[in-house]
């Protein structure tokens, strides 16, 4: 038999190690399918692209601008936007809050503009400021017609504001209201401005304006127009109470002088006595009677002392009503002495009963009224020791600054 030898098991081994590596590539091969190879990364593959910044935006010019704060650039604004989109325009309008109206005011039948603007001061010295600015086209730039501040730009102030026939001469004025105002008092005027051709003259009142109006407007037209203002002043303990009344200005000699008052009616009792006392003071006997009988019966009429913890003064005013009619009484030619005996029957202030029957002494003795009102005044003249009575009427009657003040001698000044 042979004899030949089988492969030692480590040999066999060690060559199974060496072939099957390779097997295993063959197969690999013989599968078609490609080896793995490496993927490059996106720094190694990625071309470079160029930096390209984006456009930055050309800004779009403001046409308006802001609101100016003084007439200086109010008329250099004023002036740019009437060669550019107009001064009138709603953009400008809505920007900085102007009033503004177009009119021939010039007289060469191409319209002008006049412009309300609002000022934005740090420390204005009226409420409201503004100025008015007008441009003719005769006469191009526009040019304030107030002082810095002064014209009024609240609803009343842009109410008012206006181009129109004031005066009846062939050109229309610029009307608008000013406030003038110091450290302790603000009061309001109007004024009309009309242009003669070559300057600016304003026909409206020359007085110092009236204090805290809270209406203010035109009543007609051209020649026949009236300024008229009312007011409604806010009292205090100093003043008193204050009344609020209507102010009409109508032209005269082409200006608005004329002035005609017309008080609101009476809330307080004292200012019906006061109304009596001007009809009393002008001589009109009957009425200036009915209206102190009025003012004693109507109970609707307020006692001012007493709401404002100053004691009462009705029946004071009622007694001095009762005196004033019995002087009254005599002063027109009747009777007086069943007044006087009405005074003494019904009046509840001392100093008016012994007025009552001092004047009553001396129209009897002198057969006068002038000598009933000697003896009456000389009693309210008593001084002496713990004794003022003309410091007790002044007190009594006095209803502060803002009212007319009495003193002895106008109780009975016949």
């Amino acid at each position: 038999m042979g004899g030949r030898k089988l492969p030692h098991p480590r040999a066999l081994t060690a060559l199974l190690l060496l072939v099957l590596p390779l097997l295993a590539a063959g197969c690999a091969c013989a599968s078609g399918e490609p080896a793995a190879t490496p993927i490059p990364s996106l720094a190694e593959t990625a071309s470079p692209v160029p930096f390209s910044p984006s456009p930055v935006p050309t800004p779009t010019p403001d046409p308006v601008g802001p609101p100016p704060r003084d007439i200086p650039g109010a008329r250099a604004a004023l002036d740019r936007l009437e060669r550019t989109i107009g001064a009138c325009s709603p953009a400008v309008a809505d920007r900085w809050q102007i009033a503004c109206l177009q009119a021939d005011i010039d007289g060469d039948l191409a319209p002008d503009t006049a412009v309300l603007l609002p000022l934005s001061q740090p420390a204005p010295v009226g409420p409201y400021p503004g100025v008015v600015l007008v441009s003719l086209t005769t006469a191009p730039g526009f040019v304030a017609l107030s002082p810095p501040g002064a014209a009024d730009t609240s609803i009343l102030g842009r109410a008012l504001f206006s181009i129109a026939d004031r005066d009846g001469q062939p050109r229309p004025e610029v009307a608008f209201l000013e406030n003038l105002c110091t450290a302790s008092r603000c009061a309001s005027l109007v004024r009309v401005y009309t242009w003669d051709g070559a300057t600016w003259r304003d026909i409206g009142p020359a007085d110092q304006g009236i204090a805290a109006i809270d209406r203010v407007a035109f009543e007609g037209e051209g020649a026949a127009t009236a300024i008229v203002l009312h007011n409604q002043p806010a009292s205090s303990l100093a003043a008193g109470p204050n009344r609020g009344g209507s102010y009409r200005y109508t032209l005269s000699r082409g200006r608005f002088t004329a002035l005609e008052v017309e008080l609101d009616p009476p809330v307080f009792l004292f200012h019906a006595i006061v109304d009596a006392d001007a009809l009393f003071e002008r001589g009109q006997w009957r009425e200036a009677i009915a209206a102190y009988e009025r003012a004693i019966a109507d109970r609707t009429l307020r006692d001012w002392k007493f709401e404002n913890g100053r004691g009462e003064s009705r029946e004071a005013l009622v007694s001095y009503a009762l005196f004033r009619i019995a002087v009254a009484t005599a002063a027109s030619g009747e009777d007086a002495n069943p007044a006087i005996d009405r005074v003494i029957r019904e009046a509840k202030e001392p100093v008016f009963l012994n007025a009552a029957e001092a004047f009553r002494k001396g129209y009897q003795e002198r057969e006068s009224v002038t000598g009933g009102c000697l003896e009456a005044t000389r009693y309210l003249a008593t001084t002496g020791p713990g004794i003022d009575t003309p410091g007790y009427v002044q007190r009594l009657m006095d209803h502060g600054y803002a009212n007319p003040a009495y003193t002895y001698r106008d109780v009975c000044p016949l």
